[in-house]
């Protein structure tokens, strides 16, 4: 969460966010709903593995009061994108969106050509997920 609210701090108020993790903790959903007050964030989209979600469904009713969207798919990707009006910051992790304290791998970039294959990549994906209304 820490590496999450920095890359939205520097993305700024009213942000968009798309989290791709394979699953989320309820504190770490309390957090995120934190994160959407303090910064005033415009939509957060959540894409979240679908046979965790299968068997954890009563965590979608937390998150349909926290995200905007929410996504089923195949995926283990753990991406965060933050794209503010004048800013864009994506960091890959290798930490699902739970309350570990694991030191863990990540990487964050704000480079045009970068952002724009991310992007891409995020497209593709939510091309063939599973949207949960």
């Amino acid at each position: 969460m820490q590496m999450l609210r920095q890359i939205v701090q520097m993305t700024g108020n009213g942000s968009k966010l798309v989290i791709f993790s394979y699953s989320v903790t309820d504190g770490w959903l309390r957090q995120l709903m934190k994160l959407r007050q303090e910064y005033q964030l415009q939509h957060i989209t959540l894409v979240l593995d679908r046979a965790v979600m299968i068997r954890h469904r009563e965590k979608l009713l937390q998150i349909e009061r926290v995200a905007d969207e929410c996504y089923l798919t195949d995926s283990h990707a753990k991406v965060y994108l933050s794209q503010g009006e004048t800013k864009t910051i994506a960091l890959i992790t290798s930490a699902n969106a739970t309350n570990n304290y694991r030191n863990e791998c990540y990487y964050g970039t704000d480079r045009p050509e970068e952002i724009k294959q991310i992007e891409s990549d995020i497209s593709a994906i939510l091309g063939t997920a599973f949207c949960i209304d």
